[in-house]
């Protein structure tokens, strides 16, 4: 973190004065010390207690410095608010997708994931090659977006046998060494499994 400035007592004290002149501006003030401070308006959306801080933080980091560009940095890469969290996939980990009635497997590899016998750099790239046009790979296998949920459930629809088949009507998720993976001859295995 950056050092503060070595500042004087009475350095402090008209700081505080500053500070408290803020304070003590009405939302037409505030507005007009923010187009002289930063060149441009201040955005509607924020309130009177707000402009002040913006304000007041500004002064401090003049006079006493500012974040450290670490600091600065693992802050502008904080998701923004509304956006949903990333996910972090473990190694190991299966995301299954159906599209034009073929299940696709991907495994989560290091570097990258694994699908039809390559390993890609993303998902995005799976998703080009499996539909032939540009998709963001995360939404196409169900981990983002609102329109599908980030791990869809398994559909379990009789085949009339005496045993279910499973598919994924959707992208989902399945942890490595507890996924189910359909094998040639019909049944279902555990990943991990080796018959």
């Amino acid at each position: 973190m950056t050092q503060l400035r070595p500042i004087s007592q009475s350095a402090v004290e008209d700081l505080n004065v500053e500070i408290n002149r803020i304070a003590a501006l009405n939302i037409v003030e505030l507005r007009a010390l923010w187009r002289e401070t930063t060149g441009r308006p201040a955005p509607d959306a924020l309130s009177k207690e707000l402009i002040a801080r913006a304000l007041a933080y500004r002064l401090q980091a003049q006079r006493l410095g500012g974040l450290d560009p670490h600091l600065r940095r693992l802050l502008m890469s904080l998701p923004k608010p509304g956006t949903e969290p990333i996910r972090h996939l473990k190694i190991g980990s299966v995301i299954v997708r159906e599209f034009d009635s073929k299940i696709h497997e991907v495994m989560v590899a290091p570097g990258g994931f694994h699908w039809s016998g390559q390993t890609y750099a993303s998902l995005s790239a799976i998703a080009r090659k499996i539909t032939g046009t540009s998709w963001n790979g995360p939404r196409f296998f169900g981990l983002r977006g609102k329109e599908e949920p980030a791990q869809a459930e398994l559909e379990v629809k009789s085949t009339g046998v005496g045993k279910d088949e499973r598919r994924s009507s959707r992208g989902a998720v399945r942890p490595r060494c507890r996924g189910v993976l359909a094998d040639g001859a019909g049944g279902d295995r555990t990943i991990g499994d080796r018959r």
